[in-house]
């Protein structure tokens, strides 16, 4: 036969009762508001709030290294599910918001070992993570929480610093292709421009020296003998050398990223390498004092007056320098317009700012958590002890009642 518990005799119990329930419970809420208000310290929390850019196509690449969030470090604690819908930018963001480079920089500024009163670094980088919470939402922006215990301003510095850090993280150590690209275009740039105005110094001093001041008059009759049949030659091996550049750019920049056996930079150097070929055989046929051939007519190098060789030499240096600055200076702009693009610096919603309010302990809750456990064990032991919690103790358990 099943065995009901009647209601009657559950408030009978808890009547007979109710002074061990008001001394247990009383004494528990005594004692847990002793050591929320007297024992337990006061942790303060900061927060800020930061919006990372929108996605780029050059973060394509890095969304799917990242794309694994198991391996991300740092114990990350995530509220929402979506990992799909994340701009990988907040990826990114959260790796080097956790990585040790950030968390050794605030050690050292901060004085950590000192504040959480530890003897090796690695506990005190443990315990700056254990009091740090990097969330990154699906609305897109990534929170940093930073706690500090008995300390408002320690907290907020914290939380802004790890903002500080990220942004030089990112500027300085040159993370995104772009700004590789640019600072290996402005150098580039910046010899060509020197070769180029040596170029021309020369080329000054030697219509000086000549008195060449219109050579397409004075020396049309000299300069057009090698200068016509070798023009359309001067150009393909300015624009041949402008194209090497372009590709020795698209090298180095993928050699930054890859290693030499990648399909991609093996094929750059071979190309790069035809380009050499071709540009060195043009340049042969060129200065080769051998013979040109124009309309039939078979005109011997070494005939031609040292003066118009010698400026056909400096016109085709020239132009070929001129097409190279051109287009090293189209690429330099491009990459400066791209490396705006894709720095993602941090955008801060909300900075941190000094708590004026405790985060925990939250003495209230810990009193009523305290003083609930402490009724249901004084319930159940007076259910045990009356017998409504099995038959095996019912005898003893009246007596104990009829003798109270």
């Amino acid at each position: 036969m099943e065995k009901t518990v009647d209601p009657v005799a559950l408030f009978q119990v808890i009547k007979r009762g109710w002074r061990l329930i008001a001394v247990v419970c009383g004494a528990t809420a005594a004692v847990a508001a002793v050591v929320s208000f007297l024992v337990l310290p006061k942790w303060y929390q900061a927060r800020t709030v930061l919006m990372p850019p929108q996605e780029k196509s050059a973060f394509s690449g890095l969304g799917m290294l990242l794309s694994r969030v198991s391996d991300l470090p740092g114990g990350i604690s995530r509220v929402a599910s979506g990992m799909a819908a994340i701009n990988p930018s907040q990826y990114l963001f959260v790796v080097i918001l956790n990585s040790r480079t950030v968390a050794d920089s605030l050690i050292d500024k901060y004085d950590l070992e000192k504040v959480y009163k530890t003897k090796y670094r690695f506990q005190a980088r443990k315990e700056l993570h254990n009091h740090t919470v990097i969330d990154f939402p699906p609305e897109g922006h990534v929170v940093v929480a930073v706690e500090a215990r008995e300390d408002p301003e320690l907290a907020s510095s914290l939380a802004n610093e790890y903002v500080a850090q990220l942004n030089n993280i990112l500027m300085e150590r040159g993370v995104f292709t772009a700004t590789r690209k640019r600072k290996f275009l402005e150098n580039r740039l910046e010899e060509t421009h020197t070769a180029l105005l040596d170029l021309e110094d020369s080329l000054l001093v030697f219509q000086e020296k000549y008195k060449i001041i219109q050579p397409e008059e004075q020396t049309r009759g000299m300069v057009e003998l090698i200068t016509g049949p070798i023009k359309s030659t001067i150009e393909m091996l300015g624009m041949l050398q402008a194209e090497r550049e372009g590709k020795l750019i698209q090298l180095r920049t993928l050699e930054s990223v890859y290693t030499s056996r990648h399909p991609s930079v093996a094929l750059l150097k071979t190309e790069v390498e035809e380009l050499d070929r071709t540009i060195a055989k043009i340049r042969g046929g060129l200065t080769a004092e051998n013979a040109l051939e124009l309309n039939d007519q078979i005109i011997p190098v070494s005939e031609v007056p040292g003066i118009a060789l010698a400026y056909t030499r400096l016109f085709r240096s020239v132009k070929i320098q001129e097409e190279m600055f051109m287009l090293l200076s189209a690429q330099y702009e491009e990459a400066r317009i791209n490396e705006l693009d894709d720095t993602p610096g941090a955008i801060v919603l909300d900075p941190a700012v000094v708590p004026e309010y405790k985060y925990r302990p939250k003495r209230l809750l810990n009193v009523m958590i305290s003083t609930g456990i402490a009724l249901i064990a004084c319930l159940a032991y007076l259910f045990a002890a009356s017998g409504l919690a099995g038959p095996g103790i019912a005898s003893r358990g009246r007596g104990r009642l009829d003798q109270g």
